[in-house]
């Protein structure tokens, strides 16, 4: 008998839905794939067969000051696994430790806590290593490197340039702006000024295509462009299965070995669907601090959702809307794509285009479906701003049923770890010439 209870987490909790009889559904869960055994094994393995470069031992040299630039706390990257394996090898080819020192790449999110830093780094390596966030508000603490090609200067973390060496640590998962993350999106706009990381959103929201999943999409390939004028010289990117535990890892080149890794993401990450749906209900997990990095559950949905269809994102957002709360007044302009446009004419940056970029590409899926935000760190007058629906977490089941009932014989798909998973429709299988 097919089972039609399924379970999704939000936050700390977890909800049960039952699919009413007679909907027909698919509820697709990221791959569980082959889980490593031994995950420190295996750091030590990518370390030892590094992809498009030498190894660790080979990239530094005694003398030299090497910055190492991790992902922050809206990440579930294992860097404290990866800093045990890679800062002996680093020490043992003669860089003193004083010479080294770690960057939290926060991009334009909030600046980590001390306690934040340590669970992410452990004790051990938070005391023995200097550790900053990346102060992309803080003109004193940026270095010029060279301008983009709409002519704004990058700008970077000033004391990861002073470095003769860098870096990057962080894991490959669907990104609705790279298509995949990873590689040089540490570094650019992980550790870049506020009005890099906003340039880098206004790609994402002048296209109107869904990005998410694509391997070079544009955005990717023109990060990786600049990344080669500020130098990434090594990273270790892992990929992570649906419990966020370690399924496999890569080290070398920040772009082939992002690349390998994105091989091994799709064989998680990619969910085949045999139908369009007509609904979709999207739990946002493993993202669920703010609004901000919730709202990415939304794009595998929208990519093959009709018009018209129907969207429900649940999603905790413990910490409500996040660090950019007018992404919800530009999600609900109607001619907010114009506005846009008009802004990157004129020259203009900084975070209030960013949030206007990524508020424009929502308010895309969010007027391309009904979209209805089921999660208690949101009220309803914030959704209505925003142009979506609200529901309480524990009013799941009803926010389920009504938007099945708008619709004729509709199709269900309950996607499990929307905040990680790309939806793949496969193509339509040939008639039988039987």
């Amino acid at each position: 008998m097919e089972d039609r209870t399924t379970f999704l987490r939000c936050g700390a909790e977890s909800y049960s839905v039952f699919v009413p009889a007679g909907v027909r559904f698919q509820c697709a869960r990221l791959s569980p794939g082959r889980r490593t055994a031994d995950p420190a094994a295996a750091v030590r393995a990518a370390l030892d067969r590094p992809v498009g470069a030498p190894p660790i031992e080979q990239v530094v040299r005694p003398g030299q000051k090497v910055c190492i630039i991790s992902d922050d706390n809206t990440r579930m990257t294992p860097v404290s696994l990866i800093l045990k394996e890679l800062l002996p090898r680093m020490e043992g080819a003669g860089v003193r430790r004083e010479d080294i020192f770690i960057v939290m790449a926060l991009g334009s999110h909030r600046y980590m806590t001390r306690e934040e830093m340590i669970s992410k780094l452990g004790q051990d390596i938070f005391d023995r290593y200097r550790v900053y966030n990346s102060e992309f508000e803080n003109p004193d603490r940026l270095v010029q490197v060279g301008c983009s090609e709409l002519g704004t200067p990058i700008r970077v973390f000033a004391p990861a340039m002073e470095a003769d060496v860098r870096i990057g640590i962080g894991s490959v998962a669907p990104h609705g702006c790279m298509g995949w993350s990873g590689g040089a999106k540490i570094l650019y706009p992980g550790i870049t000024a506020a009005d890099i990381v906003s340039q880098f959103h206004v790609m994402q929201g002048l296209r109107e295509e869904i990005l998410l999943g694509m391997v070079e999409a544009p955005t990717r390939l023109a990060v990786e462009k600049w990344t080669a004028q500020i130098g990434l010289h090594y990273i270790v990117n892992t990929v992570l299965d649906e419990n966020m535990e370690l399924y496999a890892v890569t080290a070398g080149h920040y772009i082939q070995a992002q690349r390998k890794a994105v091989s091994f993401a799709r064989e998680i990450y990619g969910i085949a669907l045999s139908r369009r749906p007509d609904v979709v209900l999207s739990s946002a997990y493993p993202i669920y601090m703010d609004f901000w990095q919730c709202g990415k559950a939304a794009y595998g949905p929208a990519s093959v959702l009709p018009e018209g269809g129907e969207l429900l994102l649940l999603a905790a957002c413990s910490e409500g809307v996040g660090p950019h709360p007018k992404i919800l007044d530009y999600m609900g302009m109607d001619q907010g794509q114009k506005e846009l446009e008009m802004r990157v004419q004129a020259g203009q940056t900084g975070e209030d285009l960013l949030t206007m970029a990524v508020g424009v590409s929502m308010g895309r899926i969010a007027r391309q479906c009904r979209m209805t935000l089921i999660s208690d760190g949101m009220t309803p007058a914030q959704c209505a701003r925003a142009g979506m629906g609200h529901y309480a977490q524990a009013r799941l089941q009803q926010a389920l049923e009504e938007a099945l009932a708008r619709r004729s014989d509709p199709f269900l798909l309950i996607i499990s770890e929307g905040g990680e998973a790309v939806p793949i429709l496969e193509p339509a299988v040939p008639p039988s010439n039987l």
